[in-house]
C-alpha cells in the first residue's frame, strides 16, 4: 500500500513559528552600555563551535555591534556579512500587522470588520470572525493546513480552511495561527488592489529605506544557503513558489528575507510616525490577549509583549522553519534593539538573543556557549521514545502531558514555550492521533522520523532528538 505523509500540523511548533524569550533576570534597574569586547568575545566562541548568520545589537540609539559569522554559503567559502540576506519566519507577521493598520489609517478598513465583509461565502461558525481576531491569533482558525510550499490558489486555500473546524469560538481563546495571518495576506490583496509583496514594499519598506526585503522584487545581492544538521537545503526563493512570492500556506505569516541591516531601519522608523501614527502604534503594541491562561505574555499585532523584571516590556518576535531561525528583541522603553539570523538553526543557538540581553542588562554576567553533546543513538532508543511518546498522545490526560514535557524534553526546550503552549500542542496531538497506527518509525542522526496513519492518510513527525548521560533520548525539538 502506498502511502502519501503529510506533515503533522504541530501548533506554535510548526515551521514559522513564534517562541518564547526566557527575559534575562535579576537585572540591574538601567541598562549601561557595555563593553563590546563581552559581545565579540561571546559570537566569536559561537562562530567556532558552528554558529552562522549575521547579528546587529543596538542600544542607546547607537549600533554597538553589526557582524556576520561563518558562511552564508559553505561551498564557495562565501563569508556571513551584514549584508546577506536570510530567511525571517514569522517576523513577517509584524508587516502584515503594520500593513492592515496602514490601510485603516487610509480609510480602506477597520480592524473591527468581519472577514465576511472581504470573503464571500463564510460558514455560519466562522461569520463572526473579526480582523482583530485574525491579528491576535484569537479566530479559532487552526495553526496551520498545509505545506510551507505547496501549491495553493487563494480560493483552494479559502475552502481548505473554512471546512476546517474551529478550534473554539472567535474571540474566547489564544491559538498561534499562520492560517489567521495568511487571511489577512489575502484581504490586505483584496482592498489594496495590488499583491501583498507590492503594497508592503510602497507602504512600509521603501519609505523605511529597506531595500534588501521582500519576496520576488528585491535585487537581491547575498541570499544566505540555509542547512539542516550540516546538509545543504538551498535558498527559499529555490523551493516552489509562485509568480510573486510563497504559495498561500507561507505568504503573510512567514517567509519575508531580509537582512538585519534593513531590519533595525524598520525598528528605527516604527520609532517615528511616518510608517504608523501614534493611534496606530497604540494598537500594534496593545496587550490585546494573553498567550495561553496563566503565560504572562500577550499578543499584539504580529508582536509579543513580555514584562520584564524592571516594570519594562520588551516587544519581541521570532521564526523559523528548521533550517532558517531569526529573533529580534526591542526594549523600546531601554532603548535596546538586538537582531540576529542564521541559515543554521540548532536549539544550542535559539537562547542567543537572550544571553546577549543579559550581557546589556546584567553586571558582570559571563556568557555560555552550549555545545551538543556526542553519543551514539540507536534504533533501540528511538523505540523507546516513540513508544512513550504515543503511549502520551494517546491519552486525554494533561497530567500525563505533563509528564512527558518535564522528563523527555531537554530542558531549552520546556523554556522555549510555557507549559499552556506544550499542554496545547498535545491536545491537538491527541486529537489528530488518538485512533492512528504506528507506519514507520526511522533514525536519521539525530532525528527521529514517525508515521501514524489516521483516517485522513498519514501524518508524520519529526523529533530533534539529543542523548542525555544516562543514554535516555530527550527531544529538543519537534516539527
Amino acid at each position: 500500500m502506498k502511502h502519501v505523509f503529510k506533515m503533522i500540523v504541530l501548533l506554535s511548533f510548526l515551521l514559522s513559528c513564534k517562541q518564547e524569550p526566557t527575559v534575562a533576570q535579576e537585572v540591574v534597574s538601567n541598562a549601561t552600555i557595555t563593553n563590546k569586547e563581552t559581545l565579540s568575545s561571546y559570537l566569536n566562541a559561537l562562530e567556532k563551535s558552528g554558529f552562522s548568520g549575521s547579528v546587529l545589537v543596538a542600544q542607546k540609539g547607537k549600533v554597538l555591534l553589526e557582524q556576520g559569522y561563518g558562511y552564508s554559503n559553505r561551498e564557495n567559502k562565501i563569508k556571513t556579512t551584514p549584508e546577506t540576506v536570510f530567511d525571517i519566519g514569522s517576523i513577517t507577521k509584524q508587516f502584515t500587522g503594520a500593513a492592515i493598520l496602514k490601510l485603516e489609517m487610509q480609510g480602506k478598513l477597520s480592524v473591527e470588520d468581519k472577514l465576511s465583509k472581504y470573503i464571500t461565502n463564510v460558514p455560519d461558525d466562522k461569520k463572526d470572525i473579526t480582523l482583530h481576531h485574525l491579528l491576535t491569533h484569537s479566530s479559532g482558525f487552526q495553526s496551520a493546513i498545509g505545506d510551507d510550499y505547496e501549491d495553493i490558489s487563494t480560493e483552494e486555500f479559502i475552502a481548505e480552511a473554512f471546512k476546517r473546524k474551529l478550534v473554539f469560538r472567535p474571540g474566547t481563546a489564544f491559538t498561534y495561527s499562520n492560517v489567521g495571518y495568511s487571511f489577512l495576506g489575502i484581504i490586505i490583496e483584496k482592498v489594496s488592489g495590488m499583491s501583498y509583496e507590492e503594497y508592503l514594499m510602497k507602504h512600509l519598506w521603501k519609505p523605511s529605506g529597506m531595500h534588501q526585503t521582500g519576496y520576488e522584487k528585491p535585487l537581491f545581492k547575498d541570499i544566505a544557503i540555509g542547512y539542516r544538521k550540516n546538509k545543504h537545503w538551498g535558498k527559499p526563493t529555490d523551493k516552489k513558489w509562485s509568480v510573486d512570492g510563497p504559495y498561500w500556506h507561507l505568504k503573510a505569516n512567514g517567509g519575508v528575507l531580509s537582512t538585519t541591516q534593513d531590519m533595525y531601519k524598520w525598528h528605527r522608523a516604527l520609532l517615528r510616525d511616518k510608517i504608523l501614527d501614534a493611534t496606530a502604534k497604540t494598537k500594534y503594541y496593545g496587550k490585546h490577549i494573553e498567550e495561553g491562561e496563566g503565560a504572562g505574555s500577550y499578543y499584539g499585532y504580529g508582536w509579543a509583549i513580555f514584562p520584564t523584571p524592571r516594570n519594562t516590556e520588551l516587544v519581541a518576535h521570532n521564526g523559523g522553519n528548521g533550517i532558517f531561525f531569526a529573533d529580534m528583541w526591542r526594549y523600546l522603553d531601554e532603548d535596546i534593539t538586538i537582531i540576529i539570523m542564521t541559515n543554521a538553526a540548532q536549539r544550542k543557538f535559539e537562547n542567543i538573543t537572550s544571553q546577549i540581553a543579559e550581557i546589556l542588562l546584567k553586571p558582570n554576567f559571563k556568557p555560555t556557549v552550549n555545545e551538543q553533546p556526542k553519543a551514539t543513538i540507536t534504533g533501540e532508543m528511538a523505540d523507546q521514545l516513540v513508544d512513550e511518546f504515543m503511549k502520551a498522545v494517546y491519552q486525554n490526560d494533561q497530567n500525563i502531558w505533563k509528564s512527558f514535557v518535564e522528563n523527555k524534553m531537554t530542558p531549552m526546550f520546556k523554556k522555549s514555550f510555557s507549559m499552556q503552549r506544550h499542554l496545547a500542542m498535545f491536545k491537538q496531538l491527541h486529537e489528530d492521533l488518538k485512533e492512528g497506527k504506528i507506519v514507520q518509525i526511522m533514525l536519521n542522526d539525530s532525528e527521529v522520523v514517525l508515521g501514524v496513519e489516521t483516517k485522513t492518510g498519514v501524518e508524520q513527525i519529526l523529533f530533534d532528538v539529543t542523548p542525555n548521560a544516562k543514554g535516555e533520548l530527550k527531544i529538543e525539538g519537534i516539527r
